[in-house]
């Protein structure tokens, strides 16, 4: 990755611009950051997140959150199988599609 640059001056109240780097980061207004500090104690970075990771934004998704639920449900109720072995959870999942395409 190209390592690019951005002068600032550091403002009242010890507030820095970061508008040139967070439209490259698609940081939007209201958006909250990770700003964590190297090891150098020179260098910072800025990490998108909201309460959580953006990489992990369809996580939280109603339609995610549903299937989670769906599933403590189903594991509450005892809704689930077990086997044995590995070739034996195949062997469910193979019959389970033929049963499902006839």
């Amino acid at each position: 990755m190209e390592k690019q640059e951005v002068i600032q001056q550091v403002q009242k109240r010890m507030l820095v611009s970061i508008g040139q780097v967070a439209r490259k980061l698609g940081i939007k207004e209201g958006d909250y950051v990770r700003v964590e500090i190297g090891e150098d104690g020179a260098s910072l970075r800025i990490v998108p997140v909201a309460w959580h990771l953006k990489e992990q934004e369809y996580f939280w998704s109603d339609e995610w959150q549903g299937r989670i639920q769906r599933s403590l449900k189903d594991l509450e109720e005892r809704r689930f199988q077990t086997h044995e072995t590995v070739e034996d959870l195949v062997k469910e999942l193979e019959n389970a599609a033929d049963r499902k395409n006839r």
